[in-house]
């Protein structure tokens, strides 16, 4: 996950659920084999919007965000994913 992070700094993670910006962001989890539960997220300060279909959710960089420069979205296909009150949806 430490790799992801200084690839994609953009995108974070953390497994304490306090430090998750819940209404500002979009937010998925991974249950690993061992230990606890971790949370990875985009807040919506780089997201343009956020769609989803049949469960799986996609999110749009803004043109702006650093992420536009490296993808023209991101396919989250996770069990878990929090979409907060904030971010614009389409």
């Amino acid at each position: 996950m430490d790799e992801l992070s200084e690839k994609i700094p953009e995108i974070k993670f953390s497994k304490d659920v306090n430090e998750i910006p819940w209404k500002n962001a979009v937010v998925w989890s991974s249950m690993p084999r061992i230990g606890p539960r971790v949370y990875e997220w985009v807040s919506d300060e780089d997201i343009r919007y956020v769609s989803w279909t049949n469960g799986i959710v996609t999110i749009l960089p803004k043109q702006d965000s650093v992420l536009s420069r490296k993808c023209q979205c991101i396919v989250v296909p996770q069990g878990f994913i929090w979409v907060g009150a904030e971010v614009k949806v389409s």
